[in-house]
């Protein structure tokens, strides 16, 4: 009778673990320049969020949810990217199995610069420390760009959210 019990449970576990693999989001993180992320946001058709992040960073991985909660639950269309600023040696592998334990729902690339001092600038003239995370909120049908060094609150994204449309 064990000896059923444990086959029927082997089994059954399996399964359980054949099923929870194939619903695992495959996840491509790909290497993109600060220039490339700069000519998305100036050329987006769509309403676009960029927020840089970084796996080691508290308020970045506290702040993705909401992200990714608001984006599902939108009537409108919005395309949002995450823009990884971890440390090279993370590349892509560790931060690949980061992102699928974390599930997050947008586009991931990491950025091929390391110097703030460069590529801050470049995203906004407000941007000049680097610090993360930080997050741009586009629309260019309507002229709107908004960004946000700091970590946002739900309620802040909601709100920027909304100024989107």
């Amino acid at each position: 009778m064990r000896k059923v019990i444990f086959i029927v449970g082997f089994v059954m576990g399996a399964l359980v673990l054949q099923t929870q693999a194939q619903s695992v989001k495959s996840v491509t993180i790909k290497k993109v320049s600060i220039k490339d992320v700069k000519a998305l946001i100036d050329t987006s058709t769509m309403p676009l969020v960029v927020n840089f992040w970084a796996s080691w960073c508290g308020p970045c991985i506290r702040e993705i949810p909401y992200f990714d909660s608001i984006i599902a639950t939108s009537a409108k269309p919005v395309k949002f990217v995450l823009v990884s600023l971890d440390f090279p040696g993370s590349y892509p592998k560790q931060l690949t199995d980061f992102v699928k334990k974390k599930g997050y729902k947008g586009e991931v690339v990491y950025l091929n610069e390391t110097k703030p001092e460069y590529f801050c600038p470049i995203i906004d003239k407000q941007w000049t420390n680097g610090a993360i995370p930080a997050s741009v909120f586009v629309n260019n049908a309507k002229n709107y760009k908004q960004f946000y060094p700091t970590q946002l609150t739900r309620q802040r994204l909601e709100i920027e959210f909304a100024k989107l449309f």
